[in-house]
C-alpha cells in the first residue's frame, strides 16, 4: 500500500504559485496572457490618474521588442518601511500577492487593479524587473530577478518632482513566444485616453521609432466618433447624447456617449475603471434599462406609439452605438482578467443617471427625437413584416409537404381531366406495364 504522509504536501511560498500556475493570474501565457502584464502595470498608472495624482504617462517599448518601460508622474510607489513586514513598502507591492494601496478607501477612490496582485504578477513572471521612484526629493530604484530581489532599495540621487517606472522583460521559460505586438499596445493607450478625459498618454515605439501622443479632452463624445467612423455608420441625428456623472460620497461615477445610426445592429462598448468589460455586466443592464425607459416615456407622452405595432426593447436598441464608462470604488469582476462586471448595485446607479438624463435630452431636442422614434418605428415593423414572411414561409413549407406525391404515385401526363384516368394496379412489375400502355 503506498504511504501517504504530510512529506507529500507541497507548500508554494511567495510568488512561487504565480510561476507554478501563470494561467490562474492572467489568463494563459499566449499572446494575450504576455499583454496582459503590459495592462497590469499600466492599470497602476491609470490609478494614479483616475485619483487626482496623475497627468503624463508614458509607454515605452524597447528596440528589442520585448521588454516594456511604463512611467508616470503620479505620487510614486512609498518606499519607507512597512510596519507588518519591516521591508520597503516597494519590496511588498512587488513581492507579495494581494499587497497594495488599493484596499483602503483613503488611497484610491476607485481603481482598476482591485485584487493587488498586479505588479507582483508581473514581477513573478519576469526575468528581470527594475522599479524606479522619484518622491520626496530623491530617486529609489529596487531590482529583481524572477520575482526576487536582486539587493536591497537603493536611493540613487537626488530627484524633482515625483512618479514611477517600471522596465520589465517577461521570462522566456514561462512564456514560448515573447515578442509584444505594437498595434495592440497602441490600440489599448488610444482607448485608455478616450476614458480618462485630459491625461496625457505617449507610446514610444523604439523599434520603428514611431511616437503615439493621446489625449482627448472630450472622453467618450471623441471615443464615439472614432467608432462611428470605424464602423462605417451613418448617424440618425448629428449630434449625439452625452452624460457624464460625478460619483459624489464615494458613489459610482458614470460617462456615456450614444447615438442612433442606420445600422442594423448594437453596438454597446463597456468598461469599468478603465477596464474593458467584454461580457458586460450589470452596468450594462443597468443602461440598456435605463434607454429603454426613456424612449417609451417619450413615445407614450407624445403619443407616438403606431396602432397594431408592438415595439421592443430591440428594436428601441436596433443601430444604436454607445460607450458606456463606469468608476466604483469596489468593483466585483469574474476573475483577475475583470470581464464582467457583477457588482448588483451598478444596475440601479445607471438606469436611474440615464433615464431622466435621455428622456430630457429627447424633449429638448424634439426633432431630433422624432428622428430617433421614426427609426425605432421602421425597426418595429421590419421586424414584424420580416416574422410575418418567415411564418408564410414556414406555412407554404408544410403545405407543400403535405402535398407531396408518395414513391409509388407516377403522375399523369396531362392536365385534362377529360383525359385523365386512375389505374390502381398490384406490384411494380404490372405498374410498369401499364404504363407502357
Amino acid at each position: 500500500m503506498a504511504t501517504y504522509t504530510a512529506k507529500d504536501i507541497t507548500v508554494l511560498e511567495g510568488l512561487e504559485p504565480v510561476r507554478k500556475r501563470p494561467g490562474m493570474y492572467i489568463g494563459g501565457v499566449s499572446a494575450s496572457g504576455l499583454h496582459h502584464l503590459v495592462w497590469e502595470i499600466l492599470d497602476n498608472s491609470i490609478d494614479e490618474a483616475m485619483n487626482g495624482h496623475a497627468s503624463n504617462i508614458i509607454v515605452t517599448l524597447h528596440e528589442d521588442g520585448c521588454s516594456i518601460t511604463i512611467a508616470d508622474d503620479g505620487r510614486g510607489i512609498p518606499v519607507d518601511k512597512h510596519p507588518k513586514t519591516k521591508k520597503s513598502a516597494i519590496e511588498v507591492i512587488f513581492t507579495t500577492l494581494h499587497a497594495g494601496g488599493k484596499f483602503e478607501h483613503g488611497n484610491y477612490k476607485t481603481s482598476g487593479g482591485l485584487h493587488g496582485v498586479g505588479a507582483s504578477v508581473v514581477n513573478a513572471l519576469s526575468k528581470e524587473l527594475i522599479a524606479r521612484v522619484r518622491r520626496d526629493g530623491a530617486e529609489w530604484e529596487m531590482a529583481f530577478k524572477q520575482g526576487h530581489p536582486v539587493g536591497s532599495l537603493k536611493k540613487i540621487g537626488p530627484a524633482r518632482g515625483t512618479g514611477t517606472s517600471v522596465f520589465f522583460r517577461p521570462d522566456a521559460t514561462i512564456f514560448p513566444k515573447i515578442e509584444f505586438d505594437a498595434e495592440t499596445i497602441r490600440l489599448r493607450l488610444e482607448v485608455t485616453s478616450y476614458l480618462h478625459r485630459g491625461v496625457r498618454i505617449t507610446f514610444e515605439d523604439q523599434a520603428s521609432n514611431q511616437k503615439h501622443v493621446f489625449q482627448h479632452a472630450e472622453g467618450l463624445s471623441d471615443y464615439l466618433k472614432t467608432i462611428l467612423k470605424e464602423r462605417s455608420a451613418t448617424p440618425v441625428h448629428e449630434a449625439g447624447f452625452a452624460l457624464s456623472r460625478d460619483g459624489e460620497d464615494g458613489g459610482v461615477r458614470l460617462d456615456v456617449a450614444l447615438q442612433w445610426t442606420q445600422s442594423t445592429d448594437e453596438h454597446v462598448r463597456s468598461y469599468v475603471n478603465g477596464i474593458p468589460t467584454g461580457s458586460g455586466g450589470t452596468h450594462e443592464n443597468g443602461f440598456r434599462s435605463g434607454i429603454g425607459k426613456a424612449v417609451r416615456n417619450f413615445i407614450d407622452t407624445h403619443n407616438l406609439s403606431p396602432k397594431g405595432v408592438a415595439i421592443t426593447a430591440e428594436d428601441i436598441r436596433e443601430g444604436l452605438v454607445a460607450v458606456l464608462s463606469v468608476f466604483l470604488a469596489e468593483p466585483q469582476f469574474q476573475g483577475q482578467t475583470k470581464d464582467r462586471l457583477n457588482n448588483p448595485e451598478a444596475m440601479a446607479v445607471v438606469d436611474s443617471a440615464i433615464r431622466p438624463a435621455l428622456e430630457h435630452w429627447l424633449n429638448t431636442n424634439i426633432s431630433v427625437a422624432e428622428s430617433i422614434v421614426a427609426r425605432i418605428i421602421l425597426a418595429a415593423r421590419a421586424r414584424e413584416a420580416s416574422r410575418a414572411a418567415q411564418q408564410e414561409v414556414t406555412r407554404k413549407t408544410a403545405m407543400s409537404s403535405r402535398l407531396t406525391l408518395p414513391g409509388k404515385l407516377s403522375d399523369c401526363s396531362t392536365s385534362n381531366r377529360e383525359e385523365s384516368e386512375i389505374f390502381i394496379v398490384e406490384g411494380d412489375s404490372a405498374g410498369g406495364s401499364a404504363k407502357q400502355g
